[in-house]
């Protein structure tokens, strides 16, 4: 082919092109943008998404959403930040004002992939224009953080220090917080930014000083990095590219770390960390943890000075009940021989303790008694050193220890426990605040001097204890509720009953003060949970209940131990335990304790009710998100079915909302802290069972969506993740050709195989978190993050659970149980036999394990040969290529429902009866297949009934004889379980029968009403009789017989089910309500009778139909509704 002239570049194009050409890309103008790569450094991030378009286009409509990975958003009131790649130039760093997002990207691939930030005073602001000159003056800001890794979830305290000169707002710690952008599939993070009191209020760490000595603290392994503390390296980019490094400056007290912060007595502070990012110093190189990033120096001087190394001690931050203890006696230079020997008897505690969300170090004083080992090593450490010139910090370390000398003299310092105690509950010396301390022992002068040093941002911090004097008097509230039980009816739009959910004997209750300043408690408890299947043909009638088979074990154990206060009380289904701290001052809601401890559960369901239920669920949610963008309320009609035009989706409106979502996704959740946070483990036994399709009665009752629902699982068109769900199916294929017949067999054979399980036990883990602070979103992504991989660490125990490959994972766990209980047993009776003296025991434990071991080898191995029979006649039956013949072996019962009623004698019945079938249907089918061929499509489809008979000859034998074997097996399982094995089948079969019966609808309209359990089993004996495919009207009661009325005639049905009269409602003229004759044997005795006066006579000539009642009552009860049904059978005509 003749190569084509390529046309020239449009605007938009060229427009592209300068773009790349500026960001170092090579691109020719005169050709096309597509597949040119940039040969710059800086690496973009992305992540996608795809979702259903809302409204009624989602139907049709996929919305793929493209975002940045990483979003940085400001949350600070007072400080715009800065934000880079460690390593990179400060040209290269982005700016985000207060309470605005930006997407970030890495500048340089070749550099970590660590974060810093600089916050900037937005009084500071106005005098940049120019994205190139961001970075202020020396004199001017902050210095850089340190930097962090920014896919590390969670939060982290950096420290930030001052630069020289820096008259700005007091600043000492910045909260970073990483979180999972929503929609993003747990692939887009933001990074959100807050500055933190720098009295400690409300932070993540706090440093309290309750001593009179200052202390220094400082991050342990600060060394490693270098250039972070010492100010001299410290350099700064200007606008043309040169570095110029920050003067030095000895006035300002936090220029460098490298002596670490000191906390000054009686005065608290805000902690974070210079390095919150740390590579690892062994194989691998593994990142350091926080555990490791929180390790402190702490020590009674500057950390590099001689008395700082003498007095250092290493503390663990990151675990509450950690502690130190320094003694002031090691200060030789600072405090001389004489003061430092007086101060051998005390001792300065530092204990880890939280308040709330803050993790807390809190010194205070503590008396020791001397020993003789602490006196010599003194004598030793003063004939080392000499004493120095004192400096002001050193000063003040003076009179601290003469102040803490007169307080020992006074017998005022505690003992160990009590100072332990004061520093667990925020107390110190003199069992007051902090400030009231600090008065008490240095006068007001000093106190008054040291709170005019901090920051104004302590005096606007939220402070709850300002709110809770407000309301003065406080009261207190106790509340509980019992609840014998909820049913909540799950009802689609044909209208059709799908299922019910049943809670009984919910308890809650709940205990609080007005003003919040105690723990409050919360506990709900659910008894117990059923989810009831409503579906026609439903294989499990109770999709969800708990699982009484470590209840029985509990109750066997209770039992054997005779412990009587324990007989009869049954595990609940769900306790939820709240316990709620008094109200923090930082706002954060604090839970002390959330416990959550789950019943084991059985969930047994097929297909079709999981399709349907989802598409229920997916129906609610679609309808309150049109309803939320229409205006409509829910008894709008918001989805025009009738209307031909569609009004097109406003896009532009669409991406705008979704861009500013992603920007700022998370940014007003509410943070939760947890103190601790449990959930128990809990299993679950998971059965799956192929869809039945529905009967043309059936199809016409649940509606045509229900029914090709069914139909598509039965044939195996199921989608995985159509975008609407979990699970889809593909309705309304057709297999038009030979070769879609034969891949829609084998695809009907692979879902059948990969679907269809019995008792697969999954392990799900539990859940155990300390002190841990997070949003109710990050929770629940959290969450479910961990019970997805709990699940993916059970699909080998779901694959052996197949009854593809006849749950091989069942029959081992049977014969293990087999083998414990054969070993076990017998030990229990030599026990029991030992101490009973009774040699009895030992026979009936010996005889107790042979029989259970006999049991599960016997009964698991007929259990797996009948699960490989019968899936062997399933897939065969599909082979048949008969739809009506599959059909109707679904009907057939199946022994498999009896559990361990059924014996071999039983097995061996039903299995002759099957076999004798499955001839007679192969011998038929070769007559009739081709007749019914050639009824619908003439020749073609004699011809093709021909092949089909033929084939079920051969075939449909083969599937009787599987079938016999299949209920052989299940009888001999049956026969080797025990009876008392039997008894607790029977038991628990009896707690899995469905609740009630299904809702019954009324009338053509098929309205609904409240329950009524007659009307419900009077519509569900009407499915059994000839007006199965009318709608249900009304019943009556007529002691020995009933009466069902549908919308178009009335059935009289007797005590053994004989239909006794039958008579439409528009071949009747009137009713009347009077006395007649009982009986032809009696006709002295007088009843009440309803007379049906019939427009022409009937076949047999009778005009007058004649309907006995006992009483009066019943007669004209009858009669009422027969005449509800003659005016509704008129009003259609």
């Amino acid at each position: 082919s003749k190569k084509k002239k390529n046309a020239p570049a449009t605007p938009l194009q060229r427009q592209v092109n300068s773009n790349l050409s500026s960001s170092g890309s090579v691109v020719d103008e005169d050709h096309p943008i597509f597949g040119v790569t940039s040969l710059g450094s800086a690496s973009y991030e992305v992540c996608y998404s795809v979702s259903p378009l809302a409204g009624i286009w989602g139907e049709f409509t996929r919305i793929l959403t493209i975002s940045p990975r990483f979003f940085v958003r400001n949350d600070s009131t007072k400080f715009d930040m800065l934000f880079k790649q460690v390593g990179a130039p400060d040209a290269s760093s982005i700016i985000v004002k207060c309470g605005e997002t930006a997407p970030f990207h890495w500048s340089d691939i070749r550099l970590p992939e660590l974060v810093c930030v600089q916050p900037l005073p937005t009084s500071n602001i106005n005098e940049r224009r120019h994205p190139v000159n961001l970075t202020p003056s020396p004199e001017q800001g902050y210095r850089w953080s340190g930097g962090f890794d920014i896919c590390r979830l969670g939060m982290t305290a950096l420290r930030i220090r001052s630069s020289a000169g820096n008259n700005a707002v007091p600043l000492r710690t910045i909260r970073a917080h990483v979180e999972i952008r929503p929609g993003t599939g747990s692939t887009g993070l933001i990074l959100s930014l807050r500055e933190e009191d720098p009295s400690g209020l409300g932070s993540l760490f706090r440093i309290e000083n309750r001593t009179p000595f200052p202390i220094w603290v400082g991050q342990d392994g600060l060394l490693a990095n270098p250039m972070a503390l010492d100010h001299q390296k410290v350099v700064r980019f200007s606008s043309d590219g040169k570095a110029y490094p920050v003067p030095e400056d000895p006035l300002v007290e936090d220029l460098s770390g490298a002596n670490g912060d000191m906390a000054r007595p009686f005065h608290q502070t805000a902690f974070g960390l210079d390095v919150p990012f740390r590579q690892g110093k062994y194989a691998g190189r593994e990142a350091a943890s926080i555990e490791e990033l929180l390790r402190l120096r702490v020590c009674l001087a500057p950390i590099h000075s001689r008395d700082g190394i003498e007095s250092t001690k290493i503390l663990r931050f990151s675990s509450v009940g950690n502690y130190i203890r320094l003694s002031p006696s090691r200060l030789i230079q600072t405090l001389g021989e004489e003061l430092a020997t007086d101060l051998l008897g005390v001792r300065i505690v530092g204990l880890v303790c939280a308040d709330g969300p803050t993790r807390v170090l809190r010194f205070v004083l503590m008396e020791k008694e001397v020993s003789a080992s602490s006196t010599l090593g003194n004598v030793v450490r003063q004939a080392l050193q000499s004493q120095n010139k004192r400096g002001s910090e050193a000063q003040l370390t003076y009179e601290a220890a003469e102040k803490t000398a007169e307080l020992l003299k006074k017998r005022q310092i505690p003992d160990e426990l009590t100072a332990m105690r004061q520093a667990f509950f925020g107390r110190g010396l003199f069992e007051c605040p902090i400030d009231e301390a600090r008065s008490k022992l240095f006068g007001a002068s000093y106190a008054e001097a040291v709170s005019s040093s901090r920051s104004d941002a302590a005096n606007n911090s939220y402070d709850a204890s300002s709110e809770i004097n407000e309301g003065g008097s406080d009261e207190r509230y106790s509340f509980r509720a019992f609840f014998k039980g909820f049913t909540l009816s799950i009802v689609d739009q044909v209208p059709s009953e799908i299922a019910i959910i049943s809670l009984r004997d919910v308890v809650a209750s709940a205990k609080w003060n007005e003003q919040r300043t105690s723990d409050a408690l919360a506990v709900v408890s659910v008894g117990w949970l059923q989810i009831d299947n409503h579906c026609p043909n439903a294989p499990y009638p109770v999709a969800l209940y708990p699982d009484d088979r470590s209840q029985d074990a509990e109750s066997e154990a209770r039992n054997n131990s005779a412990d009587e206060n324990q007989l009869g009380r049954r595990q609940p289904f769900l306790n939820i335990g709240l316990t709620f701290a008094p109200r923090h001052s930082s706002g954060i809601v604090c839970l002390r304790s959330v416990s959550v401890e789950p019943r084991d559960v059985v969930i047994a369901v097929d297909l079709a009710f999981v399709m349907r239920f989802q598409r229920f669920l997916l129906g609610i949610q679609h309808h309150y998100e049109r309803s939320a963008s229409t205006g409509h309320s829910l008894t709008d009609q918001v989805r025009p079915v009738d209307q031909e035009k569609w009004d097109l989706p406003d896009l532009e409106k669409i991406f705008r909302s979704r861009s500013t979502t992603a920007a700022s996704a998370a940014g007003g959740s509410e943070k939760l802290y947890f103190e601790g946070l449990s959930i128990r483990p809990c299993s679950v036994r998971l059965s799956v069972a192929p869809s039945k399709a529905l009967t043309p009665v059936q199809a016409a009752l649940e509606g045509p969506e229900a029914a090709s629902i069914h139909a598509a699982v039965r044939k195996g068109d199921v989608l995985l993740g159509d975008g609407s769900g979990v699970l889809g199916v593909k309705v309304g294929s057709t297999n038009r050709t030979a070769v879609a017949v034969i891949q829609g067999v084998f695809k009907s054979i692979l879902v059948d195989a990969l679907l269809r399980c019995d008792g697969a036990s999954l392990k799900f883990s539990g859940v155990a978190l300390r002190n841990y602070i997070s949003t109710g979103p990050q929770l629940g992504t959290y969450l479910g993050a961990h019970y997805i991989a709990s699940l993916r660490s059970n699909v080998p125990a779901l694959i052996g659970s197949l009854s593809f490959f006849g749950n091989p994972v069942g029959l081992i766990r049977g014969l293990g149980d087999g083998v414990s209980d054969f070993v076990n047993e017998p030990v229990k009776g030599l026990k029991r036999s030992v101490e009973e003296l009774d040699p009895s025991f030992v026979v009936d434990g010996v005889a107790r394990g042979t029989g259970s071991l006999a049991r599960h080898t016997v009964g698991g191995i007929a259990d797996t040969a009948s699960l490989l029979t019968e899936t062997f006649s399933k897939n065969m039956a599909v082979l048949t290529l008969d739809r009506k013949y599959a059909q109707r072996r679904d009907k057939a019962a199946s022994l498999r429902a009896d559990g361990g009623n059924v014996t071999v004698v039983d097995g061996l019945e039903s299995g002759v009866v099957k076999l004798l079938r499955g001839v007679v249907e192969g011998v038929s089918g070769v007559v009739r297949a081709p007749i019914r061929g050639a009824e619908k499509r003439g020749v073609e489809g004699f011809a093709k009934g021909i092949g089909k008979g033929l084939l079920g000859l051969l075939v449909k034998p083969v599937i009787g004889l599987s079938d016999a074997a299949t209920d052989v097996m299940i009888g001999v399982k049956g026969s080797v379980e025990g009876a008392g094995e039997r008894s607790q089948t029977t038991s628990s079969a009896r707690l899995r029968d469905q609740l009630r019966p299904r809702r019954a609808f009324y009338g053509r309209d098929r309205a609904i009403r409240q329950y009524e359990l007659a009307d419900a089993t009077a519509a569900a004996l009407m499915m059994r009789t000839r007006l199965a495919t009318e709608q249900y009207l009304s019943h009556c009661d007529m002691g020995g017989r009933v009466a069902l009325m549908s919308v178009r005639q009335a059935l009289i049905i007797g005590e053994d089910g004989q239909e006794l009269l039958v008579v439409k409602f528009k071949q009747i003229a009137s009713i009347e309500v009077r006395r007649v004759p009982g009986s032809k044997e009696d006709p002295q005795k007088m009843v009440w009778g309803v007379l049906i006066i019939l427009n022409k006579p009937r076949n047999n000539g009778s005009e007058i139909e004649v309907v006995t009642c006992e009483e009066n009552d019943i007669a004209i009860e009858l009669a009422a509704q027969m005449k509800r049904g003659i005016a509704l059978a008129k009003s259609e005509e």
